[in-house]
């Protein structure tokens, strides 16, 4: 959708000027009609023509005018818009600049009556002109559906000579909005595709020594831990593996001549080999990197003309002590640990990586910084980075990370995506931009009249969750900060605030609805709390005369953010990919308390063995609130990792049910699928017991529900005790990226009618 920008002052400067050649000015448009053309070499590259098209469908868009585009075969005339090199800057004397031109950088000259786009052998030539249709001709493009240019039947620009180049090389927004390539290319961003090979991004050594080819044979191949040989990760000392690994290597560059890099990188697990020839290089290194960057060299010495990439993630961050990394070795440094709540310089808890940060940058000439900075867990939901992200990339920039990569999952209704993408982008071609001033422009053409409304709010929550103290974690849930910047008081502001804004833009439904999808978190972290706080002052029910009452109010915020999912394309709600249907049902799930008919209600439950205490506090009372859980599995699951185990509920009298059920998760990107089968038996005495049934999960479990009831009707004839007999995955599947790590298996609630 376009946005028609009026700007008075714009329009002082660009329209209606009758004496172009006294002052000096190019009249590039006049009344709608141009004696100019766009000139682009016969030989010109594809980036360099769509360079051309691109400064023509926007000339066209806001005066009307089509200026064409012809090769520079065609006869000279003295109104002529050069983009990219040809004859006519042969002519000029420009042909030198090409040179000197950062791949990405680029000159924008005017020359009497010609005006030229010169960039690098890059993208230069198309940053060339977006630069200039965004400072001169006031063109905005805010997400890959929204943009905003003048309406001018005259256009008219002052004498230019511009040059810029980017300070970082390589910046991606990882995300679906720079899966569009217009916009990609206007925010002068790159995707991993464009330099890495196929297949060879991060972790793959998993498939370069995949286990499920030669763990039987070779177990020798893979990582010593605990006593024995796992597949989570290959034995890096092993001079097998090394060979394999060049051999393999060799057949995918042959097949991807013309990619210059590829990762050789642990697999995205914790474990490590710690054989005794791995475990003396670590000692040696003095840090689990120093086998890798060993083998990494190897790899980078056989392949002299390639660029190998590794990681420092996790148990590898930190450098090693002894060993660099070759010339060719590129170390993909990752902040996944950190807090977001505070710049990493200024944070304590950061301490360790500073120092790794400026270990590598002493002994690696090639460091590509991997960032995080939205809420994996949940997209939709208030994740207050905006003022560290400025002082974080200029951090990373001066201790010579100029490659960046950062992980936003850019995409609708996620927390202020365009914003971030918008303002990410400008930093990473100059880290020391107005990023206040680049958020207000964004916040008021995206968001017109509601803009400042909208910066209020972000304001005043960043100043919340600073007052705080609590950090921003990027698997945090909005339950961590119900007490501090989401306490009751702050969250009535915050609505106040969307309330003016949604008032403030109310007869335009554009901008109407981008209100309400910036809106969305707020209304997520209201439920979310809810959940938390089922039958407290912020939850979902309200008890009266010993009747459980759903809030009205609770229920229709559920019911906005499903509207308001559906109207802003909001596809998914987590990393996870957790879609806005699946919230909406497992939400409707864990509201629809199992209370009245329930005969199971807040009887004592056992468990043996008892659940891990780190979900729920392992408080085995959550099988018998009333309550199902939803879709997360820190409020209101138990977990058990790799085992069976036994249920068990006392109804404190005998009777006889018509249908007893139990239900368990499904979200495999936090290691948790349902168990295999769950077998449910009854019992009057606690002594006897009688088969009630067996369900089984059949198949591979690749795609599941994400929750599934189990439940028996048969046998239930005077029961006392139920017991379910659940049998857990205990190791995840090979199509998991950490296939034979230890699964979950999360139960809520026992239900007996």
């Amino acid at each position: 959708m376009k946005n028609i920008l009026l700007s008075l002052a714009f329009l002082c400067l660009s329209i209606l000027s009758t004496s172009a050649a006294k002052s000096g000015k190019l009249l590039l448009v006049e009344n709608g009609k141009s004696q100019y053309r766009i000139v682009v070499s016969a030989n010109a590259d594809p980036t360099v023509s769509s360079a051309a098209e691109l400064l023509q469908e926007y000339l066209k868009k806001i005066s009307g005018a089509v200026v064409p585009i012809v090769k520079d075969s065609a006869s000279k005339q003295s109104k002529e818009i050069l983009v990219g090199f040809s004859n006519r800057t042969d002519d000029s004397g420009l042909t030198g600049i090409r040179e000197k031109l950062d791949p990405d950088g680029f000159q924008i000259i005017t020359e009497g009556k010609k005006l030229y786009f010169l960039g690098g052998s890059h993208m230069g030539t198309t940053y060339a002109v977006v630069d200039f249709l965004e400072t001169q001709l006031a063109c905005r493009k805010y997400s890959p559906g929204s943009e905003e240019y003048p309406a001018l039947s005259t256009i008219e620009i002052n004498p230019v000579n511009k040059a810029d180049q980017p300070v970082c090389t390589f910046r991606v927004m990882y995300g679906n909005f720079s899966r569009d390539e217009k916009y990609k290319n206007w925010q002068r961003l790159d995707n991993v595709e464009d330099v890495f090979a196929d297949g060879y991004y991060v972790h793959t050594l998993g498939r370069l020594i995949p286990w499920e080819k030669y763990f039987a044979s070779h177990p020798e191949y893979f990582a010593y831990l605990n006593g024995k040989r796992i597949i989570d990760q290959p034995c890096l000392s092993n001079p097998e593996v090394l060979k394999i690994t060049l051999d393999q290597l060799k057949s995918e560059m042959e097949k991807q001549p013309g990619k210059k890099l590829w990762s050789v990188s642990q697999n995205d697990n914790f474990s490590y080999c710690q054989c005794p020839d791995c475990k003396k290089a670590i000692e040696e290194e003095g840090s689990a990197a120093g086998p890798i960057i060993r083998f990494v060299n190897k790899v980078a010495d056989a392949f002299p003309d390639k660029l190998i990439s590794t990681l420092a993630y996790q148990y590898s961050r930190q450098a090693p002590k002894v060993t660099n990394p070759r010339e060719n070795v590129q170390i993909m440094l990752c902040t996944i640990e950190l807090n977001r709540a505070k710049s990493i310089e200024t944070d304590i808890s950061s301490k360790s990586f500073l120092q790794d940060i400026v270990d590598w940058g002493k002994i690696s000439k090639h460091i590509y910084l991997w960032d995080y900075t939205v809420n994996f867990s949940n997209h939709v939901s208030p994740f207050p980075n905006l003022h560290v992200l400025q002082p974080n990339i200029q951090f990373f920039v001066k201790n010579g990370a100029l490659e960046h990569f950062q992980q936003s999952n850019t995409d609708y209704g996620h927390e202020f995506s365009e914003l971030k993408n918008y303002l990410i982008a400008r930093l990473l071609w100059n880290p020391e931009v107005n990023a206040d001033s680049v958020m207000n422009q964004f916040l008021n053409g995206y968001y017109g009249a509601a803009g400042h409304y909208i910066r209020e709010y972000i304001d005043l929550l960043q100043e919340e969750y600073i007052r705080s103290g609590q950090i921003l974690d990027i698997y945090g849930s909005p339950v961590w900060n119900a007490t501090g910047a989401l306490s009751v008081d702050n969250m009535a502001i915050y609505n106040y605030l969307f309330d003016k804004a949604e008032k403030a833009v109310s007869l335009d439904k554009e901008l109407t609805k981008r209100v309400r999808t910036a809106r969305l978190p707020i209304q997520f972290a209201a439920m979310e709390i809810g959940k938390n706080d089922m039958f407290g002052s912020r939850g979902w029910y309200v008890e009266s005369n010993g009747k459980f009452i759903l809030r009205p109010k609770m229920k229709a915020t559920l019911e906005a953010f499903n509207a308001g999912c559906k109207a802003g394309n909001v596809r998914t709600l987590s990393e996870a990919g957790l879609s806005p249907e699946e919230y909406y049902k497992s939400t409707l799930r864990f509201i629809d308390v199992q209370i009245d008919k329930n005969l199971a209600f807040r009887k004592k439950a056992t468990a043996t063995p008892l659940p891990s205490s780190k979900y729920s506090n392992g408080d085995l009372a959550n099988l018998t609130n009333g309550v199902q859980g939803a879709n997360d599995y820190k409020v209101h699951w138990l977990g058990w990792e790799a085992k069976d185990f036994e249920l068990t509920v006392d109804l404190e009298k005998v009777i006889s049910p018509s249908v007893v059920r139990i239900g368990t998760l499904y979200d495999p990107k936090s290691w948790i699928l349902h168990p295999t089968k769950v077998a449910c038996s009854v019992s009057a005495d606690g002594v006897t017991w009688k088969d009630a049934g067996t369900i089984e999960v059949t198949g591979d479990q690749k795609k599941e529900e994400v929750n599934r009831n189990f439940e028996f009707r048969n046998n239930l004839t005077n029961c006392r005790y139920i017991r379910f007999a659940v049998t857990g995955t205990k190791s995840l599947p090979i199509w998991h990226p950490s296939a034979g790590g230890d699964s979950w298996v999360f139960v809520d609630e026992i239900v007996v009618e």
